[in-house]
C-alpha cells in the first residue's frame, strides 16, 4: 500500500512539473518573456509591458494608453511628436482605473511623464464578471496590483488552462495575428475582406444596455482621477473618443453616452477630442482590421491633427 501511494504521488508530481515546464517554455500569455515579435495567440500585454518599463521608463516621457484600438499607435502617428518619446501602454479591454494605477506605479518609481494620450471606447463596457471570463488575458502585473506573486504565477503555470486555450486557438492558424515592437505598439495582421462585416449584429452597437449608466459613471470617476494626477504631476492629459464604424455611430446619440461625453468635456485638466462622424473612412472597410478595430490611418487623419495642435508649445 505504501509503495502504491508513493508511486501515485510521484506520478502526480511528475504531471504537475510537466505542465509547469510546458507552461513556462511556451508561456502562452507571455508573462515571463519579453513582448516582442510575432504572435499566433493574443498575449497578456499588461504583464510584460510593466516589466519592461520598470527597467526602461527613462527612455520615454509620453504614453499612449487605452484598449486594443489604440495599441497600433506610435510616435510616427503624430508626426515628429514635438520631440516626445512615446511608449504604447495600451492593453486589450483596458479601463481608465487600471491605467491610473499603472501611471501612479511608474511615477512612484521616478519615471518621467509629460504627456498621456488616452483612447476611450464608449462601446466597451465590461463588468466584473465579464472581465473574470478573460482572467488570464486581463490579469494585472502583480507589481501594480499588489497580488501575491506566487498566487499570480500559479494561475498561469500550475494549471493546464493556459496551454489548452493556447493550442485550441493556434491550432487552425497558418499566419501570425500580431507583431509587437519594442516601443509597445502592435501591428495587427488580420483584416476585413469586404464591408459585409459592418452589417453583422455584433458589429452594430445600439446603446441602452442594462447597467451602462453605472459603468459609464465608473469611467468618469477614473478620468477625474487621471485629471487630478495630471494636475499634480504637471503632465498633459488628452482623451480621444475612439471612432466607431458607420453602422455603430448611432451609439454616440444615446442619451447616456452623450451625457458621459459632455461630463468628460467638463473635467478640468482633461482635453477631449472627437473625430468627424461623417468621414468616409468610417464606412471604408479598407481602413479597418475588423468592424471594431480601425487601422492607424483613421487615427492619423481624424484624430492626430487635433492632438498635434494641442501639443504645440
Amino acid at each position: 500500500m505504501k509503495t502504491y501511494v508513493v508511486v501515485l504521488l510521484g506520478v502526480a508530481l511528475a504531471a504537475i512539473l510537466s505542465v509547469m515546464a510546458a507552461n513556462i517554455v511556451i508561456d502562452p500569455y507571455n508573462v515571463v518573456h519579453p513582448l516582442l515579435g510575432e504572435y499566433y495567440f493574443e498575449p497578456n500585454s499588461r504583464v510584460p509591458k510593466v516589466a519592461w518599463l520598470s527597467k526602461n521608463c527613462f527612455s520615454y516621457d509620453s504614453y499612449f494608453v487605452g484598449d486594443s484600438r489604440s495599441g497600433t499607435l506610435s510616435a510616427r502617428d503624430l508626426g515628429d511628436a514635438g520631440g516626445r518619446r512615446f511608449y504604447n501602454l495600451s492593453t486589450p479591454a483596458d479601463d481608465v482605473a487600471s491605467i491610473v494605477k499603472r501611471l501612479k506605479y511608474f511615477i512612484d518609481r521616478g519615471c518621467p511623464i509629460s504627456t498621456v494620450i488616452a483612447a476611450e471606447s464608449v462601446d466597451v463596457l465590461l463588468d466584473v464578471d465579464e472581465k473574470e471570463s478573460y482572467s488570464l488575458l486581463l490579469r494585472e502585473n502583480p507589481a501594480v496590483s499588489g497580488e501575491n506573486r506566487v498566487a499570480f504565477y500559479a494561475r498561469f503555470f500550475l494549471s493546464p488552462q493556459a496551454l489548452t486555450t493556447y493550442f485550441r486557438s493556434v491550432g487552425w492558424r497558418r499566419t501570425p495575428r500580431d507583431f509587437y515592437y519594442l516601443d509597445g505598439h502592435v501591428d495587427y495582421y488580420w483584416s476585413m475582406r469586404d464591408g459585409s462585416d459592418f452589417a453583422l449584429a455584433r458589429c452594430r452597437a445600439s446603446g441602452g444596455e442594462a447597467g451602462a449608466g453605472k459603468l459609464l459613471s465608473a469611467k468618469l470617476a477614473g478620468y477625474r482621477d487621471l485629471a487630478a494626477l495630471a494636475a499634480r504631476q504637471k503632465f498633459t492629459a488628452i482623451v480621444w473618443i475612439a471612432p466607431l464604424n458607420k453602422a455603430s455611430g448611432a451609439l454616440l446619440d444615446d442619451p447616456e453616452v452623450r451625457n458621459f461625453i459632455a461630463s468628460l468635456r467638463d473635467i478640468p485638466n482633461l482635453r477631449l477630442i472627437q473625430a468627424d462622424r461623417d468621414s468616409p473612412l468610417l464606412e471604408d472597410f479598407h481602413a479597418w482590421h475588423d468592424c471594431g478595430h480601425f487601422r492607424p490611418t483613421v487615427f492619423d487623419q481624424l484624430v492626430a491633427p487635433q492632438i498635434s495642435r494641442l501639443l504645440k508649445p
